[in-house]
């Protein structure tokens, strides 16, 4: 196997503490017809993808959500009842970073929309600034897992997938990172942020 050269990193579920079921109930709170909402790990509904790939403005984002779940609230409301899934960045997070970017490059891949961004900024900053390079869904127009989001991240920071290691918390990230050849690592319960050096350093991750 080639050295790992690069490591790319998921932000939600990785580095931040998010709890989606926080965000459902909290939206579901606002509702006056409460609708079931697809919205977790692994799958949700398709204007959360919408928004995450930067194909609606937040603005657009809002009237969808007052559509599909009977809301009449504020933006500011809804702003509130969106982001009550964000919980604050893991303690060890800059701290590992700032240990492997001496020997790695290090790079975020991050699926995440513009009320989320705006929200955390300032608290992820110290974080942001140990990076290499930062990848935003919305920015970029792409999100998880499509392949062609990895694709573009290893084209634009000109990096062979064979060097790279991706570490994320969803399955079927990971799963397609794999199939274009990215070495991964999955963020579980029983494998969490803090065990991530000693694992690089061990090679305990996915060889392909």
């Amino acid at each position: 196997m080639m050295e790992i050269e690069t490591i790319i990193f998921d932000l939600g579920g990785v580095l931040y503490n998010i709890n989606h079921s926080l965000t459902r109930q909290a939206i579901l709170s606002l509702s006056s017809k409460p609708t079931p909402i697809d919205f977790s790990l692994t799958t949700q509904n398709e204007v959360f993808n919408l928004y995450e790939s930067g194909r609606i403005s937040s603005k657009e984002f809002r009237k969808e959500l007052r559509s599909l779940f009977s809301i009449s609230a504020t933006d500011n409301e809804i702003d509130t009842a969106w982001n009550s899934m964000l919980l604050g960045l893991f303690p060890e997070s800059v701290s590992i970073i700032q240990e492997l970017k001496s020997r790695y490059r290090i790079a975020l891949l991050s699926n995440i929309n513009d009320i989320h961004f705006r929200a955390i900024e300032e608290e992820c900053m110290p974080l942001f600034l140990e990076l290499h390079d930062c990848f935003l869904s919305y920015t970029i127009g792409l999100r998880k897992p499509q392949p062609e989001i990895y694709n573009y991240v290893l084209n634009t920071m000109n990096i062979k997938p064979e060097t790279t290691l991706f570490i994320d918390d969803a399955p079927q990230n990971i799963n397609s990172a794999q199939n274009i050849g990215i070495h991964t690592l999955h963020i579980t319960a029983n494998t969490p942020l803090m065990s991530v050096p000693y694992l690089i350093q061990k090679k305990s991750f996915h060889n392909l």
